[in-house]
This record gives C-alpha cells, structure tokens and sequence, in this order.
C-alpha cells in the first residue's frame, strides 16, 4: 500500500470515530473509546491532543462534554463554545424570591467557562406572561426562562420554548436514571409535554402535611403511622375538628380559602377520589357529583379555620399562623416544614427540637387519601415547582443548557437549595438518601425520607395549552363557593361550563391528545382506578 492510501486510509478511519463521538444518540463512542480508537491508529497523547483541536467544531463539542458528574460535563461543554459564543453572558428570567438559589454562584460558573451570567427577576405570577411576550416578540432578550411546569404546553405550542432532549442525550444531567434521577410521575409531567422535554427541573413542590405531633399528644392521640398522621379525608376532618380550640386561639385546620391559592386543596381531595379534571374525551369533570361533595367538605372545614384564611397567602399562613403556633396542621410545600422548623430566620416558636436533635413540636406526614376496595389511594398536588427553560430565539442555545444543568445537578443543587433568599426545594433521589449536613439541616427530623416517599403520589395541574384560564374558571368559582356568593352546585357548573368552552375555542381533538398524554403522567394507581389504559383518542 503506497503512503497516499495509507494516508487516505488513515484519514477516513479517523474521520469514522470523530463522527461517532460526535453523534452520541446513535454510537456509544465515549472520550475513552475515542482515544483507544486514535491510539489503534498508532497515534500518541500528544498527537492525539493537537488533532483534536483541529477536529470539526461538533467533534470538538462532543470531546468537550465528557465528564465524570452533570455539572463536569456541562462546564467542559461551556468552555468549548465560549470561544465561539455570539454572547457572553447568558441572560436568565428567574421568579422574584429564588435569588438565593442563583446570585451566589454568577462569579463561580464565569470562573470556570467564561460566562457572565444576568439575573432578570420577575414577580412570580407574571413568569408565564413574560415567556408568552417573548414567544410573540421573539427578541431573544432571555436565553433562560424559569417558568413552572404548568407553563410548559404554552410555552411548547407558542415556539418559545427548545426541546432539550438533544442536549440531554449529550451531556446526560442524570434526572431520569441513576442513583441522584427525580423519580415518576414527576421526572414526566414537571419537565415534559408530548413526549419532549422541555423544562429542566429545579423545585421539588407536591404538597405534605405537616402537624403539631406535641398538640396531639397531650390529647393522648397518636398518628396512625410514623409518615401518616390520618388515613382518609374522614379521619382528616375529624381529627381537625377535635383538635379545634378557639379559646386558645388555636385551629383545628389552616387551609387556604383566599383566591388564587384555594384550588389547591380541591385538586388533591376531589382526585383521590378517583376523580380527574376531565374524562376520556375531555370534558370538565367538576360538576360531577364528586365535584360538588368535595367542595361541601372544604366548606364545612371553614368553621374550625380563622377568617384570615379567606384573605392570606402561604407567606401569611406560614409566618402568621402555623409557625406561630396558631393552628393545629397545614398543607404545603416542603418551605412550610423548612419555615416553621427555623427558630432563628423564621422566628417560629414551634421549632424546639428534642435530646435527640429531632423537631419535637412539628411532626410530617403524607397528604390524606381515599379507599377504594381496601386500598388507599393518595393525589399529592404538585403545585407550582419550577422549570429550567431554554428560550428557541437565544444565541447561546446550547451554553444556556449547561448553565441550567450545571446549576441543578446533585451537587449543585445540594448547595443551593439551603441558600436563604431562595425557596427551591429537594427532588433528586441523593437530597433525600444522601443529603449534605447542611441540607439536612435544612430539612430537619423525618421530612426528607416523607417527601420521598410521597412523590408516588404526586399529581399534576391542568398542564395543558389554556391551563391558566382552566385553574382560573376553577379559582373564582371556589371562591365564590367559599365564601357562600354561589352553592357548591352552581359554582362547579359554571366552572365546568367555562372550561368546556376554553376547550373549544382551543380546539377539542388537539386538547383531547394533549389530555391523554397528561392522563399517562399520573401515578399508576390512579391510572388504573380511572381506567386510563382502556382510553381511546
């Protein structure tokens, strides 16, 4: 063989690994693999390191992205593309009281790729109208957006919003597998629509209950198990009503009846019951028997709760009710069990803490369920959370990803989750089996072991195309209800009415598929109750 076909052949074989380093979807040819191919062709390390700067760009890319953890492989990927970067700072639309969780680290992440980052807060109930602006003006103004997962179908449908499943593949932030993955149902319906991924996850938000485990006590009740303070619905109401002390300006429940926040416990009730939001072919399921007599349950609690409840939002509930010992259990996010186990920032006076180090106050359980055939069935709402989103009309598509997996990989996120100022909370299987000292510290006592156990439970919102008209028909209708200007009957008809025509106008077929592929989202016995394997489109 002359040298020119020695050469020839050379030159193709080495060309054949880049390729198949490069597409990394369909040939598993790591760096390692890569290198012992290079060696085969007689090449040495030196040889072999000015070869590869001189390799196609996406060849370059995909040499860069390998690495040992998320964070590793997303900080190679940045420094590859900083140089080549049509803009240096990669821009981020972030909700108003998660700074916490994002501003100490600007100056670490330009350190190690070169990017600037810039911090654009936003109040928390305009992140979806400032992605949806951007999806019509198309200005490329933010290269990251963090909406909440009930964003994602209109984020999606408008163009706003990349796909990330590429970048996923590539640089693989361990969220659907592995020891550190966020597990089902949430890995589906927090961060994915049709079947792409579209958000990032960051914020592990289904709700628990968290209660007076002292209060109960000195009754000489007990719960029924270490994560269960009740069983059922029933047992719930019952036991708040026992617990109810108004002479001591104490409540039996602390559930929100002000607007905007009193869907939520409707949403959980009403679909333990085996009781989506709509039916196979998409129709509101609210006016429904089960509908109403779970609205006629939530008014009845109203007699052991205090009038600000009509009025307060979590911020109020948390500061001014439950960690001041006012109240006998609440329904939150885990930045309820954080706040009210923090005698310091929080200034809770139900913070003591036992010989042992344990809460000795406060006590965590699972959300209520129902019974259907002797087994117990839970919906854990699954409110708000947050979403790492690459906008479609950035420059920097590709380096904003790294930035969102590197800040929400299991280290990273294990040190920024703690961070006060923010209010990002634990998902990744290693905060709950591996958390750091301060982080546990965060999450005092049993919490994180409830909350992982409690994420099988977890159910969705109306994340659907349309889902802030949905929950808004739903909102004011309750809170008509609740505050007695309409009858649980005539508020849940017209919610049913309005949602119907939402769907029309949106087109019901195009709906109709969007719903099922939500429906496949659920927790499995819920599916199975309901019977979503046997829906048709």
């Amino acid at each position: 063989m002359s040298h020119s076909d020695k050469k020839e052949q050379f030159t193709k074989e080495l060309y054949r690994l880049w390729s198949m380093h490069a597409d990394r979807k369909n040939y598993k040819v790591s760096r390692r693999d890569l290198i012992k191919g290079m060696a085969g062709l007689g090449l040495g390390a030196g040889a072999i390191s000015m070869l590869m700067k001189q390799a196609p760009f996406s060849v370059r890319q995909a040499w860069a992205a390998e690495g040992a953890t998320p964070e590793e492989r997303a900080i190679n990927g940045a420094k590859a593309l900083f140089d080549s970067a049509e803009k240096k700072t990669i821009s981020i639309m972030y909700p108003s009281g998660s700074g916490g969780n994002l501003s100490p680290f600007v100056e670490e992440w330009k350190g190690l790729t070169g990017f600037d980052l810039e911090l654009i807060e936003v109040p928390v109930t305009e992140t979806h109208q400032k992605a949806m602006q951007e999806a019509v003006a198309k200005t490329g103004r933010y290269d990251i957006m963090i909406p909440a997962p009930l964003s994602l179908a209109d984020l999606a449908e408008s163009g706003v919003a990349r796909p990330l499943d590429d970048y996923m593949d590539k640089y693989d932030p361990e969220v659907y597998s592995g020891p550190n993955q966020l597990q089902f149902p949430v890995s589906d319906f927090g961060q994915k629509y049709k079947g792409k991924t579209y958000g990032l996850y960051c914020d592990g938000d289904w709700w628990h209950l968290s209660y007076r485990k002292d209060k109960l006590a000195e009754k000489g009740l007990a719960p029924k198990s270490k994560r269960e303070m009740v069983h059922t619905w029933t047992e719930y109401d019952e036991l708040c009503a026992t617990m109810h002390d108004p002479d001591n300006n104490f409540y039996g429940a602390l559930e929100y009846r002000s607007p905007f926040w009193n869907k939520f416990h409707w949403m959980t009730r009403v679909q333990s019951k085996g009781h989506f939001y709509f039916d196979e072919d998409m129709n509101s399921l609210a006016d429904t028997p089960q509908g109403i007599e779970t609205v006629k349950e939530l008014i009845a609690l109203q007699d052991i709760m205090p009038a600000e409840q009509f009025t307060y939002g979590f911020t109020e509930n948390y500061a001014q009710y439950y960690a001041q010992g006012r109240g006998f259990c609440e329904f939150g996010w885990p930045s309820l069990w954080r706040y009210s186990n923090d005698a310091a920032g929080s200034q809770s006076v139900i913070a003591a803490k036992g010989e042992d180090g344990e809460p000795s106050q406060t006590a965590v359980s699972k959300v209520p369920g129902t019974m259907h055939n002797g087994e117990l069935i839970r919906s854990c709402i699954h409110a708000f959370a947050w979403d790492f989103v690459v906008s479609n009309y950035s420059p920097i598509q590709e380096a904003a990803y790294c930035f969102s997996q590197w800040i929400t990989g299991p280290t990273m996120s294990m040190r920024s989750i703690p961070n006060e100022g923010g209010y990002f909370d634990p998902w990744r299987d290693n905060h709950f089996f591996a958390p750091s000292a301060e982080f546990f510290a965060s999450y005092p006592g049993d919490f994180l072991a409830t909350h992982a156990e409690a994420i099988v439970d977890a159910v969705p919102e109306i994340q659907l195309r349309g889902a802030a008209e949905y929950l808004n028909a739903l909102d004011i209708n309750l809170t008509a209800a609740y505050n007695g200007n309409k009858s649980p009957e005539e508020a849940m008809e017209d919610t049913a009415k309005e949602q119907n025509r939402i769907t029309r106008r949106l087109g019901k077929a195009e709906q109709k598929e969007s719903w099922h592929g939500l429906a496949k989202m659920y927790p499995e016995p819920l599916q199975k109750l309901v019977g979503v394997d046997k829906w048709v489109l």
